[in-house]
């Protein structure tokens, strides 16, 4: 996922970390800054020089069997309580036959070799 320059002067400029969560009712998904020592957290980085933040997201989708199939925008909306974030469309809601303990991960990292 790609956070605009807005999107992080909403969470702080010195956001590093990020969790995030989803609301299957509402198909919110929220994204906050992380707390020292929580757990879940993934690593907001800057985008090649631009205020833009970078957050790989695709283990979190796949845990909740939500595919990802093409790149898209969204809106950002301030939910409160440090949380940022936007709504899924009907068309991008988690598979209705897929649970997130059959659901394989793919945004593992590939181990360097010499």
């Amino acid at each position: 996922m790609v956070l605009t320059r807005a999107a992080v002067a909403l969470m702080g400029e010195d956001v590093t970390q990020v969790q995030i969560g989803f609301n299957a009712e509402t198909r919110a998904v929220g994204i906050r800054p992380a707390e020292e020592g929580a757990k879940g957290k993934y690593r907001l980085r800057p985008q090649n020089g631009s205020a833009k933040r970078l957050v790989d997201g695709k283990r979190f989708f796949a845990h909740l069997g939500i595919p990802i199939e093409k790149a898209a925008s969204f809106d950002i909306e301030d939910f409160g309580d440090g949380i940022i974030g936007f709504y899924l469309p009907e068309t991008q809601a988690p598979a209705e036959s897929a649970s997130p303990a059959s659901t394989k991960a793919t945004g593992r990292r590939k181990k360097a070799t010499s």
